[in-house]
């Protein structure tokens, strides 16, 4: 296949004005990955953080994540919009599909009747480029590899992981390139979401606070990583975002704003981001396309998210 250059961002904007319509207008439209090569050798780092509550992100507490908040360099959003329906299914699928759950069909954890070939995973977009390009997800949650994400990339461990395990598989690529050296890399770390269900999602429980704090360490880490390689000459963007935040210890009504507030980080040294901007959960695949200058004619007319990037 030949490398074809992306297209120019004035043909981009008018191709956005199809992001509300549905899929059956979209469907004259080219299913041709086309994509830049000055830009799709960029690497990507997604970690996911189940349960947030955006104002648990304090300095005491959190303080990497804290420090990353306030930085000229970084888009961040505390309001950070959830689906209508809060499971973890729903929003973590349109976080990897860029559509909102009506398209996508999961309104829960079941994962019943899903419809992802027709609004698949970010993934399958990048995994179609012709370009070796090595694709992960390492995550607690099972349920996002077994239903979203193992048919797509190259490498998704199925069993069990503890938060732990899943940061050392993850620095384990980024450092030795073990078992692969990755590109793209998506990881999810769930224990803060059990800390909140057990005891509260809540700045005065401390097995959340302390959950979150092991977490920060984690993402702190893997940060400094990814700082290492730019200083060798990679081209990274870092994510950070969670699918919900919590009340008591459950995170199920829409309405109230510690479930339906929660966090979008995305870092890069160079890049202008967009200001005032609140983000949903469809937002991060248009962003991560757009970084890596991977163009569908479909997706860019079938998303609901809108790339972060200025």
């Amino acid at each position: 296949m030949i490398r074809i250059l992306f297209f120019p961002i004035i043909f981009l904007i008018s191709c956005c004005d199809c992001d509300t319509l549905h899929y059956p207008l979209c469907e004259g439209l080219s299913d041709n990955i086309e994509y830049n090569t000055e830009t799709i050798d960029r690497k990507v780092l997604i970690i996911g953080i189940d349960g947030i509550r955006s104002d648990v992100i304090q300095d005491t507490i959190s303080p990497f994540l804290h420090n990353l908040s306030i930085n000229d360099n970084v888009y961040y959003t505390p309001s950070h919009q959830v689906e209508e329906y809060t499971y973890s299914g729903p929003n973590w699928s349109s976080i990897l599909t860029g559509v909102h759950w009506i398209k996508h069909n999961v309104s829960d954890n079941a994962f019943s009747n899903t419809n992802y070939d027709e609004y698949p995973p970010f993934f399958d977009y990048i995994e179609r480029v012709n370009e070796p390009i090595n694709t992960a997800s390492i995550v607690n949650w099972t349920p996002i590899n077994n239903h979203i994400l193992s048919d797509i990339v190259d490498y998704a461990p199925l069993e069990p992981l503890s938060d732990l395990d899943v940061f050392e598989l993850t620095q384990n690529i980024l450092l030795n390139n073990d078992p692969m050296s990755g590109d793209v890399i998506f990881l999810h770390f769930d224990e803060l979401d059990g800390a909140g269900h057990s005891y509260g999602f809540s700045m005065y429980s401390d097995e959340y606070t302390s959950t979150l704090n092991v977490i920060d360490g984690y993402v702190g880490s893997l940060f400094s990583i990814i700082e290492e390689k730019r200083s060798n000459g990679e081209d990274w963007m870092v994510f950070i975002i969670s699918d919900h935040g919590g009340d008591g210890t459950g995170h199920g009504d829409y309405n109230n704003p510690y479930i339906n507030q929660t966090v979008f980080f995305a870092e890069h040294p160079n890049i202008q981001f967009l200001d005032n901007y609140i983000s949903s959960m469809p937002d991060l695949a248009p962003t991560v396309l757009s970084f890596l200058g991977i163009y569908n004619e479909k997706f860019y007319c079938k998303t609901d998210g809108v790339s972060l990037i200025n």
